[in-house]
């Protein structure tokens, strides 16, 4: 089963129960769930059955199997108590085609039964791809699990639940297991009344369809009839209950012959005989009829279990047992249409309800959105009047040359105003420190002291300042530029006298200047030559690159002779 189609109450891949290790889920139905599992111990694949009937049960958050309601709890104990009695059962039979039953624990409220697992291809995929199958291929899967079924009834006990489903054919040697017995699940449901998740259409005989139902050899006998039925012809037999009264059901005898033994075929439709009484009563009187050393016999009686080769009710018989079986349908008929019809009922007012949430739904989120809609218009509209009002209001400006100017009048009056009360605010912050400082004499003090630090602290700077610069003056290198050339020649316009203003003025500036390792000015010093051409001497200094004046690795002072030739506009 591939990891999309696991059911979604399934125990993870990987989970461990005790030594056992859950690989994936071999098939789920109502009563339960069937794991791949690993034994750690044994280190070898078994089948692992877990009790989950799914109609009253439901698996908690740890993992636990519990019933849905309260109302539940005795039906679920009952039908684990049931599960568990079909565990021993089964495990006193050792036979080649019935499942091998290892052991059963319980735990996380529920019970578990450990099986062989039983590696192959089920009948009912086995038909699927083959269709139909020849009379000898059907022998070699029917006669051994007689022999299976024959021990199984000796011991009392039923399948219940015989169909191509539940059997696989090993891959090893293409020999028939049967497994999946639904006894436990069948009294389950008869408890519950939950008749659908007890019968399979088809394979299921008319007395499984009701808890009064006089069940024994002959029900699993119908069941391993309808098998064959499929087998040879490709269809499923047509349900019991449709049988009662005008039965559809073409029999196999007519459908196969020509192909398929008479014995085989007569055989075939005594089991599907629809009262258990027409049917056979054992697997050994089957056997003989398939082999065709018996014939029916009739029966006086009501059968049960065990009772092989009675004889067949006369027909009066036939028809009370037809007419009594016919009202249990009927009966039954109409307990699953009242059934029906109020889960119908249930459904179609759980779907009224959500329909008229879902309109409620779509109306609301429909008024959400015209609410929004109207909303992104009142913000465009209130946009474009605001837009026309700017727009109305330059455009008055603009026609309004005075209003303007007025306009800008009273931008810059409120402009000043707004700097006066920022200087009188200063001023008043200013005042109020200055009484606070005058009524505080220790912080008047601490402000006094702060300020003497802060200017021995400047002046000792510019002592080292100072002394910095007379060193390096003692040092000093004086460099001279080429004088033929003028270093800088710029159009000025000058802002001495205007006597000067037409004249073309060379001066001679000389600048001292601190000269870096790499040749770059680090410092301009004294400047000294007309004052209108200190700036600009000043500047040229400093993007002048010089000869690197060193001496033991320490930028020295440097006399700069710098010629300018400034033309007046």
């Amino acid at each position: 089963m591939s990891e999309a189609s696991q059911p979604l109450n399934a125990l993870p891949q990987g989970y461990r129960l005790q030594e056992y290790e859950l690989v994936r889920v071999l098939g789920f139905g109502g009563f339960g769930m069937t794991y791949l599992g690993f034994d750690h111990n044994l280190d070898k694949p078994v089948a692992i059955k877990e009790y989950l009937p799914s109609d009253i049960a439901t698996r908690t958050a740890d993992r636990s199997v519990a019933p849905q309601a309260s109302e539940f709890r005795g039906d679920f104990q009952w039908g684990l108590e049931r599960f568990v009695d079909e565990a021993r059962t089964l495990a006193r039979f050792d036979h080649r085609h019935i499942i091998k039953v290892h052991r059963f624990f319980e735990a996380h409220g529920t019970a578990y039964i450990v099986m062989e697992y039983a590696e192959g291809e089920t009948l009912s995929a086995h038909l699927e791809r083959k269709g139909s199958l020849q009379e000898a291929e059907l022998k070699a899967i029917l006669y051994p699990l007689l022999d299976g079924l024959e021990v199984v009834h000796g011991a009392d006990f039923l399948h219940r639940d015989i169909k191509p489903g539940n059997i696989v054919l090993r891959d090893a040697d293409g020999s028939p297991v049967l497994l999946d017995f639904g006894s436990a699940r069948q009294a389950v449901g008869a408890k519950s009344r939950s008749v659908t998740s007890i019968v399979t259409p088809g394979y299921a005989p008319i007395e499984q369809y009701s808890s009064r139902g006089h069940q024994g050899a002959w029900t699993d006998i119908y069941a391993l009839g309808g098998v064959c039925y499929r087998a040879l012809t490709g269809d499923v037999p047509d349900d019991a209950t449709d049988r009662v009264r005008h039965d559809p059901l073409v029999p196999v005898a007519q459908r196969c012959a020509g192909r398929v033994s008479q014995e085989l075929l007569e055989a075939v439709d005594w089991a599907l005989s629809v009262d258990e009484g027409d049917r056979p009563q054992s697997v050994e009187a089957w056997r003989e009829a398939m082999e065709g050393a018996a014939e029916k016999e009739e029966v006086e009686d009501a059968p049960s279990a065990g009772r092989v080769g009675q004889e067949t009710p006369p027909l009066e018989r036939q028809k009370e047992t037809r007419f009594k079986w016919l009202v249990v349908v009927l009966f039954l008929g109409v307990v699953v249409l009242f059934l029906v019809g109020g889960v119908m009922d249930e459904q179609r007012r759980e779907q009224a309800a959500l329909e008229k949430q879902r309109q409620e739904q779509a109306a609301l989120e429909q008024q959400r959105q015209e609410q929004a809609a109207l909303e992104k218009q009142r913000q465009e509209q209130a946009a474009l009047e605001k837009q026309r009002r700017e727009q109305a209001a330059l455009e008055k400006q603009r026609q309004d040359p005075v209003a303007l100017k007025q306009q800008r009048q009273e931008q810059a009056a409120l402009e000043k105003q707004r700097q006066e009360q920022a200087a009188l605010e200063k001023q008043r912050r200013e005042q109020a420190a200055l009484e606070k400082q005058r009524q505080d004499p220790v912080a008047l003090k601490q402000q006094r002291q702060e300020q003497a630090a802060l200017e021995k602290q400047r002046q000792k700077q510019a002592a080292l300042e100072k002394q910095r610069w007379e060193q390096a003056e003692e040092e000093s290198v004086e460099l001279w530029k080429v004088e033929k050339k003028p270093v800088i020649t710029k159009k000025v316009k000058p802002k001495y006298p205007a006597t000067a203003q037409k004249a073309n003025i060379t001066g001679k500036v000389f600048v001292t200047a601190l000269i870096g390792k790499d040749g770059k000015v680090e410092e301009i010093g004294k400047i000294t030559g007309p004052k209108i051409f200190h700036a600009v001497a000043k500047a040229a200094a400093l993007q002048s690159e010089f000869t690197p004046a060193m001496q033991n690795d320490r930028p020295v002072k440097v006399w700069v002779s710098l010629p300018f030739t400034f033309r007046s506009n």
